[in-house]
């Protein structure tokens, strides 16, 4: 009887350090394939999204493979997702997105987003408040966590191993609430 006190008080805290923080807006990019993506494929899905460029050499090799772990972790659930979105997007290609790609995802639930750049760094700053100054270089590195109602629930620095390892239970903690 205790343990399962514990246990519940355990869950009820960690879905706590989970609120809302916002709703993401309304945004439409487009896929490596020119195909749109909006923020209605966000819905139903626990989203993790960041904030890349290919010509990076410092944290987005990082960050995509901490994305790329993730991926893996997760991909027996259709309900987790990963969204990429290039503050490079003159450079960024929809060929050099997708030839970065095929260097970090082994499945169909991770999509590279382009768009107008300054569609892009609204969404970053007034979409997930995340910083999109002097861009490329000085985008954020945080991980963003949306849940399937399209709530933003927590940010999670990207290059860090012990801040993936939360967002993975927090994926976890998700993917169980549903």
């Amino acid at each position: 009887m205790t343990a399962l006190f514990v246990l519940r008080e355990a869950t009820e805290s960690k879905i706590q350090s989970l609120n809302v923080i916002s709703n993401v807006p309304n945004f439409e990019l487009t896929n490596f394939n020119g195909e749109i993506f909006s923020d209605n494929n966000l819905n139903e899905k626990i989203t993790i999204i960041s904030f890349i460029f290919t010509r990076c050499e410092g944290a987005c090799p990082i960050m995509s493979k901490n994305f790329s772990i993730l991926q893996t972790r997760f991909e027996n659930s259709d309900l987790v997702q990963f969204v990429s979105i290039t503050v490079d997007p003159e450079y960024d290609s929809d060929s050099i997105l997708k030839s970065f790609s095929n260097q970090y995802s082994n499945n169909d639930n991770w999509y590279f987003l382009r768009g107008d750049i300054l569609d892009i760094i609204a969404l970053s700053e007034n979409g997930f408040f995340l910083s999109a100054s002097l861009l490329p270089g000085g985008h954020s590195t945080r991980f963003v966590l949306v849940d399937q109602k399209k709530q933003i629930r927590k940010f999670y620095e990207g290059t860090v191993d012990a801040n993936v390892m939360e967002l993975q239970n927090d994926i976890v903690t998700l993917i169980n609430q549903s």
